[in-house]
């Protein structure tokens, strides 16, 4: 928010000037800018004579080139990959890639592979030893192969399997001839890196060996299993599994042969009544005491025993009865024979095995039953079918089969157990050996097939390759335009680019220099009290006079010549009749009705235009007819007179505040006054002197003296004077003085007064008024 005006007094001696104080704009800071239309277009008319230069200059290069560029020549080939096939000596597996792919294989990768096959130093320098280097224009192989890797292009589309390849040469017989020769060479390239090709004397040499190596191995295995005795065409597997099958049913057989040995045994001591039994006896103890059994008597030893007493008479087993043991035995009988036969064909965990060894078990069961009931019943069963008592001498004979049976299978199960020990001691060799046969026929086999791939390579014609074929040979050369037309367009749009680029380069980021109203407004922080511009016509004189330049303030037309600021028809009064005009607006704003009004104009270096725009804001003032106008010019030393006042009554600064008498002015109501004197050296109006004129100047009769002051550097009055000053009028120099030095200059002047306006001066307008770029 804007503080209220304030009124302040400087007081020295018995001096008091009022100092009004107004409310301080914000300052920009330079260095947040942005770039706007109107920036970008004042630069471009700024520079629009280097532009059309520039653009005029691209124009003629691409000419230059479209004409005179020498003519390339180009030849191309298509050739169609169909799938990608990897055969090596190591890998085990052929591996067609079709581009459709399946694993990790895309079609893109197996078209980037052959691409990096075409464009390989190695295929180059093929080509360039069959077409020669000479030929080529080089003068090694290499050179040679160099031109053929810069003039070959290799392209295609994504997801496509078809590979263009194009070779550009200034010559159009060797444009088709190095694509040829790039194009054959490159199925043989193909075939030495994707196929076994010219590795068949390896694979040959290989195979001899793995050969020679299992030899040994079956030589040696074939040993082993003799000590061992197996066969030679059966495995140490299927040997011990058979021995070990063989002695399981022969253990099997042994236990029903010795239960069926017992059984016998049981029978045939009861028929012959050679083991006592309760169920037989009568009661006769005489018969009981003459066999011999398990209690110890003795035949014909009667003395040792007492006749025992009689035992109770069993019952005697119906017909019925006897029939039915007599089937169950006969059953039995053939369960058993059936359980010998399944043993020859089964195994003890099969299930008809099981069933036929619980039915015999069922059978005993009953017969067992029957003969705890009945204990006679084993003596009254005789062969089946008969009534009639049991054989003896049968039973004794089918005893002496039984037990040769038993022996025999006894025997049987030694000799195979015998037979299972080598192969439990040699079964670890015999096993490595065999590992190691198979593995070496394994290689043996891979080996075989190999050689037969590579012997198939070895004599397959590149060109007839059945994956890779040449869709279109290398075709006549054709010439091409499209280098050379990029080259005349670049030429011709890079004249306009560079132009373009040096002046918004230049104007927006290098050049720190004000140039127009709106970068006082955005860079310094006020709006410029008035903005004068740039004339150099020839009958008029812009407000460009450095002090004491006088070439640059008047103008040369022979008509209108020597003209003094304050003449009317000089270039710089409509612009400080506007000045005159918003000073005493502002004066009257702040109840400035003091006399004289003290005005400063002062520049930030010589040519800024501060003594015309003082000179000429003197006149504008003098004709205002409020009274009288003192310009007094700070800055001449002694010997010097002023462009302006020449054949002009000049006074010095104290004759004109305290005169003898009447003194002439220049004009009406316009007196001139300087600070030198002809016998004082260089003119600088220092603060101390400037102090001691203040009492004159305040007793003098002038209603306004307008100081024309030094340029502001470090040394100059000016800082000090400005103090002093009702209004300062700060001079910059468009498109020289920069930004930051009128920024500073600016702070400094209001920290001592805020009284300081900037005038805008030499503002040039490049481009036309309708687009207002000066604003």
């Amino acid at each position: 928010m804007a503080e209220p005006p304030s009124q302040a007094l400087i007081k020295r001696d018995d001096l008091a000037l009022s100092r009004v104080r107004a409310p301080r704009p914000a300052v920009h800071d330079s260095s947040v800018s942005s770039v706007s239309r109107n920036d970008i277009l004042f630069a471009l008319f700024k520079h629009k004579k280097k532009i059309f230069k520039g653009t005029i200059a691209g124009l003629a290069g691409a000419v230059a080139v479209y004409f005179f560029y020498p003519p390339v020549y180009e030849s191309q080939a298509k050739l169609l990959v169909r799938y990608l096939v990897e055969r090596s000596t190591v890998d085990t597996v052929d591996s067609p890639k079709s581009p459709g792919g399946y694993g990790a294989q895309t079609t893109d990768t197996v078209i980037d592979s052959e691409i990096e096959i075409l464009s390989s130093w190695d295929l180059a320098v093929q080509a360039a030893e069959a077409v020669g280097a000479k030929r080529l224009g080089a003068a090694t192989k290499e050179a040679a192969a160099n031109t053929i890797a810069k003039g070959l292009t290799l392209s295609t589309h994504k997801g496509s399997n078809i590979i263009l390849a194009s070779y550009t040469n200034r010559d159009p017989e060797l444009a088709t001839l190095v694509l040829s020769e790039l194009v054959n060479r490159y199925f043989n390239k193909h075939l030495e890196v994707h196929r076994s090709a010219g590795a068949f004397d390896f694979v040959t040499q290989q195979t001899d060996q793995v050969r020679t190596r299992l030899n040994q191995t079956e030589d040696g295995l074939k040993e082993l299993k003799q000590k061992a005795g197996i066969s030679g065409i059966m495995s140490l597997d299927d040997a011990t599994k058979d021995l070990s099958g063989e002695a399981t049913k022969t253990e099997e057989q042994l236990h029903l042969a010795e239960a069926e040995l017992a059984e016998q045994q049981a029978r045939v001591q009861q028929i012959s009544g050679l083991v006592p039994s309760a169920e037989i006896v009568s009661g006769n103890s005489e018969a009981a005491a003459s066999i011999p059994g398990e209690h110890g008597a003795k035949p014909g030893d009667g003395k040792s025993k007492k006749p025992a007493p009689p035992a109770p008479a069993k019952p005697r087993a119906p017909e019925e009865v006897v029939q039915k043991y007599q089937a169950l035995v006969s059953g039995l009988q053939k369960l058993r024979q059936t359980q010998l036969d399944l043993f020859a064909k089964y195994t003890p965990e099969n299930q008809m095995v099981k069933a036929n060894q619980a039915e015999i078990e069922d059978v005993e069961k009953q017969r067992r039953n029957l003969e705890k009931k009945y204990p006679d019943l084993p003596t009254r069963v005789g062969p089946i079918g008969s009534s009639e008592g049991l054989d003896p001498g049968s039973e004794a004979a089918h005893l002496a089969g039984v037990q040769a049976k038993r022996d025999a299978l006894a025997s049987r199960l030694h000799d195979t157990k015998e037979r299972i020990q080598p192969l439990v001691q040699l079964g670890p060799q015999i096993a490595e050996l065999e590992r190691q046969k198979q593995m070496q026929e394994d290689n043996y086999k891979y080996f075989e097939t190999t050689l037969e791939k590579a012997r198939v390579d070895e004599a397959l014609d590149p060109s007839k390759i059945p994956n890779i074929s040449a869709v279109q040979r290398p075709s006549p050369p054709v010439l091409v335009t499209s280098t050379r037309n990029k080259i005349a367009l670049g030429s011709a749009v890079g004249g306009l680019a560079l132009a373009v680029g040096f002046a918004l380069l230049k104007e927006l980021f290098l050049s720190q220099a004000v140039r127009r109203p709106v970068e006082v407004e955005k860079f310094v922080g006020i709006s410029p009290l008035l903005s004068i511009p740039y004339d150099s016509g020839p009958n008029t004189a812009s407000a460009s006079n450095g002090n004491g330049k006088v070439d640059a303030i008047v103008p040369k037309a022979a008509s209108r010549s020597n003209l003094a600021p304050w003449d009317v028809g000089h270039f710089i009064r409509p612009y400080a009749e506007a000045i005159r005009d918003r000073l005493g607006l502002y004066f009257e704003r702040h109840h400035l009705t003091h006399k004289p009004k003290l005005v400063g104009v002062a520049g930030f270096s010589k040519g800024a235009g501060t003594s015309t725009l003082a000179a000429g804001l003197a006149a504008a003032l003098s004709e205002t007819n409020d009274g009288k106008v003192l310009l007094v010019d700070v800055n001449l030393g002694p010997n010097q007179v002023h462009p302006f006042f020449k054949g002009k009554p000049a006074y010095s600064l104290n004759a004109a505040l305290k005169p003898n008498g009447p003194i002439d002015a220049a004009a009406e109501n316009l007196y001139l006054a300087t600070v030198g004197s002809p016998n004082a050296g260089p003119a600088q109006l220092g603060l101390k002197k400037f102090f001691d004129l203040m009492p004159n100047l305040k007793a003098s009769d002038f209603d306004y003296i307008i100081f024309d002051m030094p340029p502001l550097n470090q040394t100059s009055p000016t800082w000090g004077m400005a103090a002093f000053m009702d209004k300062v009028l700060l001079v910059v120099e468009a498109e020289k003085n920069t930004r930051d030095a009128a920024r500073r200059g600016y702070q400094r002047l209001m920290a001592e007064r805020d009284n300081v306006s900037i005038v805008l001066n030499k503002a040039r307008s490049y481009g036309p008024s309708s687009l207002e770029l000066e604003t």
